[in-house]
């Protein structure tokens, strides 16, 4: 049996495809454009550069799930002219946390490949067992999971709030092998982040599959990953071969 560890967001859910449209209607729904001058895009564009500064000292332990979640958007409002620590901003930007995971929740988009690789993987479940590992808060995580109808195909959900560490702390992925009762060449990781996924991984000796569906150049001291597909279909190739 080899146990399959997938990541979720943009490994098999369409994080920026789902997040996006759902950050275009709150946009919209909270009139941000008349409050900041400025239109979507240009918005758009400054809270992702937050949101990635915060999810980083989120992993490094600096920054809080509740300051992540609002700060993510206060932030931005700050950066058009909004005072962040005002009562008002405050509760808009409460609100619009809300919004997001609660209208994200919804959005059903997959990779390329991910229902049919699933599909495949459950016709073979005699080899097969299947786990997703996630960074994601679990509000979010369960229900997107559940929405687009991929909840179904796993045996196991292992979220970082539960486990107590992050990915690529390699405690996260020991705690999932410990759980499994498995050792770690009896897991294979796929996803789509190098330095959270794959290098995670490594560490513990669990073999990986780098879903680099950008093309990514590694760093020249980067160690190479066991495999590497820009598609999900080729995990199939893979597996058939393993």
């Amino acid at each position: 049996m080899l146990y399959l560890l997938f990541d979720l967001d943009r490994t098999l859910w369409d994080f920026d495809g789902n997040a996006g449209r759902t950050y275009r209607a709150m946009f919209e729904y909270f009139q941000l454009q008349k409050l900041c001058h400025v239109d979507y895009d240009t918005f758009h564009n400054r809270y992702q550069v937050i949101n990635d500064m915060l999810w980083d000292g989120y992993r490094n332990g600096t920054v809080t799930k509740e300051q992540l979640s609002m700060r993510r958007f206060s932030y931005t409002l700050a950066a058009f002219g909004c005072d962040a620590e005002s009562p008002e901003i405050i509760r808009l930007s409460l609100k619009m946390a809300d919004y997001y995971v609660f209208e994200g929740t919804k959005q059903t988009g997959l990779m390329p490949g991910a229902r049919e690789v699933l599909d495949w993987l459950v016709e073979h479940q005699d080899r097969y067992n299947l786990s997703v590992i996630t960074n994601g808060f679990s509000e979010a995580q369960l229900p997107k999971m559940k929405t687009s109808d991929i909840y179904r195909y796993f045996s196991h959900y292992f979220l970082s709030e539960d486990l107590g560490y992050l990915k690529p702390d390699r405690r996260f992925f020991d705690a999932v092998v410990h759980r499994l009762n498995v050792h770690a060449n009896q897991c294979l990781v796929i996803g789509d982040d190098y330095r959270v996924d794959i290098v995670g991984a490594q560490a513990v000796g669990i073999p990986q599959v780098w879903y680099n569906y950008k093309g990514q150049a590694r760093k020249s001291d980067d160690v190479k990953p066991t495999y590497e597909i820009t598609h999900l279909l080729q995990l199939k190739e893979i597996l058939d071969s393993y």
